[in-house]
Order: C-alpha cells, then structure tokens, then sequence
C-alpha cells in the first residue's frame, strides 16, 4: 500500500475510535444523568407518601361547640367558626398531635351530642356544674366568668337582684344564665328564651324584655356591638368556671386534655389569646 494511504487509513481508523468513543461517553454520561433523574424522581415521592401518610394518620378530635356566644365561638365576616374557644382547642389539639373538626350545634343539644358520641369533648364556654357532671366530666377549669344583667341605657325599674324577681328576661336556651333567671332570680322567660345570644340582646333592645341574663365576656361583646345596651354593675353574682367536657368514659382523652390544656398556658399561648380576646 501506498505510504500515504496508510497514513490516511490510520487517521480515518483513529477518528472513528475516537469518535465511536465519545459517543460511548455521551451515551454514559446520558445513562448516568438518567439514573440521577430517576433516583430523584423515587426520592421525591417517597417524600410525598410519607407526607400523605402522615397526614392522614393525623387523629381528628371532633369538637361540639355553639357558635353564637362571641367572643369565645362566632362566624365571622368570611363565614369561618372561630373565638378564643375555638383558638384554645386548636392549640391544645396540635399539643396531643391531632387536627380539630368543629361540629357547630345548638347549646342545648351539647350535652346530648356528646354522651351519644357524636362528638370527642365540648369546648364551647360551658360552666362546670354539678348537674353537668352527672353525665359528663370535665377537664381542668380555663377561664373565670360570672352572669351579667344587661338592660336598655335608660332602665328606671331594675337597680339590684331583688328588682329581677317578675321581670321579663331574655335568655339562651340551656346556659346558666337561663337556669339562673328561670329558678334563682323569679324571672319571667315564659317567652324569651332563644337558642343565640343575640337574638336575646334584640329582645331588650326591641322592648320585648325588661332585661337579659348572660356570662359577662358575652355581655360586654353585645354591648359594644348594641349602643342602647348596658351591664348593670354591683349585681353580686356568683362566679363560675369554664371547662373541656369529655364522656365518664374518656379518661385518657381526659388526661391528655389536661396535659395539653398546661403546656399551652406554660407557653404563653393562652395568654396571647386571653389579651387576643378579652383586653
């Protein structure tokens, strides 16, 4: 063979190996990126799963409250159930690991839902009482409140507790304040009891009551949102205190409730909703 055909057979021999090797290089380095992406890809969703699976294995706690007794449970302006009750037990839920699921119902059917197992516990400004803990118990006491009078701004007839006896008072079905005015004080509430606290307050404000009885922290938020209302001061009521009802049956849940119910006033988050709600 010619000396320069062997010379161009070699330099066409070398650019195909060199060539057929930088493909070979290519196609690994595509195989190699390949397998990254793949592996990213499984990472990815295996992250995913488990974060679904986490979220779903988040226990619900089903909770029974009355969302027409502002400030501590109300719908607000965007149709959302909240109020320091509301704040409170979300708090104390995600300190026992759990997720809240509101079940809205009228107060008086509370007691009912909740010893049928329609609900987990009530956390809806519920005074401990002795006939309440016939059927249900509750957790530590949260919150100190008393019943307030609250009457028209120009109210000439009712200065002192004697003055309640014979009154026509406006009240909310199933609350302390019903059971005060109907069997303590001689109250009238033949006609005027209401499943809202609201409805009451329009019933003095309209006239149609000479006067309503309902836990002071609701009197001042329907004073402020009624003009023409006032809370009698000096009427010497007795104190009460609210608690988280759970069924005879729930111990555990009782336990926790507790647990949680302190380390959320240790760190200070029942203080910010306190000065949230109240101040």
């Amino acid at each position: 063979m010619h000396k320069k055909s062997f010379y161009a057979l070699d330099i066409c021999i070398k650019m195909r190996y060199t060539s057929s090797r930088s493909m070979e290089n290519k196609l690994n380095d595509d195989f190699e990126e390949e397998n990254k992406m793949k592996k990213l890809f499984a990472l990815m969703l295996a992250l995913a799963m488990m974060l679904t699976a986490a979220a779903a294995s988040a226990e619900s706690l089903k909770v029974g409250l009355n969302a027409e007794f502002a400030p501590f449970e109300y719908v607000d302006d965007d149709g959302k159930i909240t109020g320091f009750d509301v704040e409170l037990i979300t708090a104390i839920a995600e300190k026992m690991g759990m997720e809240v699921e509101i079940e809205n119902m009228y107060f008086d059917g509370l007691l009912g839902a909740l010893t049928s197992k329609m609900v987990d516990c009530l956390c809806t400004g519920m005074t401990i009482t002795e006939e309440r803990k016939a059927s249900v118990d509750f957790a530590d006491p949260y919150f100190t409140a008393t019943q307030a009078v609250v009457v028209l701004k120009d109210n000439d007839t009712i200065h002192s507790i004697d003055d309640l006896k014979g009154k026509k008072a406006a009240v909310q079905d199933g609350t302390t304040g019903h059971f005060m005015a109907q069997d303590d004080l001689g109250c009238d509430v033949s006609d005027t009891v209401y499943k809202a606290a609201t409805d009451a307050a329009l019933d003095v404000v309209n006239g149609r009551a000479d006067c309503m009885i309902i836990d002071d922290a609701v009197a001042q938020n329907l004073v402020k949102k009624y003009d023409t209302l006032t809370i009698l001061e000096g009427m010497d009521m007795p104190v009460e205190e609210y608690g988280i009802a759970v069924n005879k049956d729930s111990a555990e849940l009782l336990t926790k409730i507790n647990e949680a119910l302190a380390a959320v006033k240790e760190d200070g988050t029942y203080d910010a909703l306190i000065a949230k709600y109240f101040n």
